[in-house]
């Protein structure tokens, strides 16, 4: 399978996940943990894989979240409903 965000080889019974978004080192965003989680489920699939290796490219290995594509969220998609009023409840106590 092609990814936009990955890169895969198969070394023997290894598969090597790169994560390629060297320019935002590796910061993880919704399409890049889409990719990985596809990548990792089929390789678990795979009799023929025995390890899986996951690596970054060039700089870091991943920089964490990816904060530029955070903000272009908006606070409904990115927290359940009544959430913040818990976590408000909660510190309040």
């Amino acid at each position: 399978m092609a990814y936009d965000n990955l890169l895969v080889d198969i070394r023997d019974r290894v598969a090597v996940i790169t994560l390629n978004r060297p320019k935002q080192l590796n910061a993880l965003n919704d399409p890049l943990a889409i990719e990985l989680s596809s990548a990792l489920k089929g390789f678990d699939d795979d009799p023929a894989i025995s390890v899986i290796v996951i690596t970054g490219s060039e700089k870091a290995f991943a920089a964490g979240a990816d904060i530029g594509a955070m903000t272009r969220r908006s606070t409904l998609t990115t927290t359940s409903p009544g959430t913040t009023s818990r976590c408000a409840t909660r510190a309040s106590r």
